[in-house]
């Protein structure tokens, strides 16, 4: 996004440790562990991984989300679907309305919910999809963002301006990132600061305008802090 973003100290950005498949109640609990076979025919053998996809990533994603792909070493990742709005029960025995990160009230108002970084990519691909750049601004964009909009004498109208130029190129971003980050071609780094980084594997970055997502904690939860 246009402002820049004060840089974080260089020794947090370097001394980070990988949070890949580790961030608590991240990657682990939106994409648990893969399922791998190893299956035989004749002599050969091929790999097939079966990762859960929440329903909401196709409805977010502009465009068809393949149900199976096959990687360069010959590796098959098979998408298995779960329910849209489905999550993490509020307790382990409990029957209380499942968590949801995007939910719809009765008066047509929406509320935008983040606390891990997928929550974060996929409410904005969403608001994204539906052109709802002012709840994207007002729930999801963090605070230290429209700070520095603010700082540069601009607000709302160039954020919004911003992701209606490069929509197709943010879309195309943020629906690899999700379905990248069960696969490792996506990167979660701590860089200090309540930052998360993610950003893609080299090999897959150069395919993208936009390589790198940051989100920061904030008091009720994840926000977004730039896409670039």
């Amino acid at each position: 996004m246009t402002p820049t973003i004060p840089a974080t100290d260089e020794t947090q950005r370097n001394g980070g440790a990988s949070l890949v498949a580790r961030f608590p109640g991240g990657a682990t609990a939106l994409v648990p562990a893969a399922i791998c076979l190893l299956a035989a025919i004749g002599c050969e053998s091929y790999r097939v991984e079966y990762h859960p996809r929440p329903g909401y990533y196709r409805s977010a994603a502009m465009g068809e989300l393949p149900d199976q792909i096959t990687l360069d070493d010959g590796t098959i990742i098979v998408f298995a679907e779960r329910p849209s709005g489905s999550g993490t029960k509020l307790a382990p025995d409990d029957d209380r309305e499942r968590f949801q990160i995007r939910q719809e009230q009765e008066d047509g108002s929406i509320i935008l919910r983040a606390f891990v970084p997928q929550d974060v990519l996929g409410n904005t691909l969403t608001c994204l999809r539906n052109e709802e750049y002012e709840l994207l601004w007002e729930q999801l964009v963090s605070q230290q963002t429209k700070r520095a909009y603010e700082q540069d004498g601009q607000g709302f109208e160039e954020f919004a301006e911003f992701f209606r130029t490069h929509r197709a190129d943010l879309a195309a971003t943020l629906t690899r990132m999700l379905l990248g980050i069960p696969r490792h071609e996506v990167f979660l780094e701590n860089i200090g600061a309540g930052v998360i980084r993610i950003r893609f594997h080299p090999h897959v970055a150069k395919q993208f305008k936009f390589k790198t997502a940051e989100v920061v904690s904030e008091p009720d939860g994840l926000r977004l802090l730039m896409i670039r």
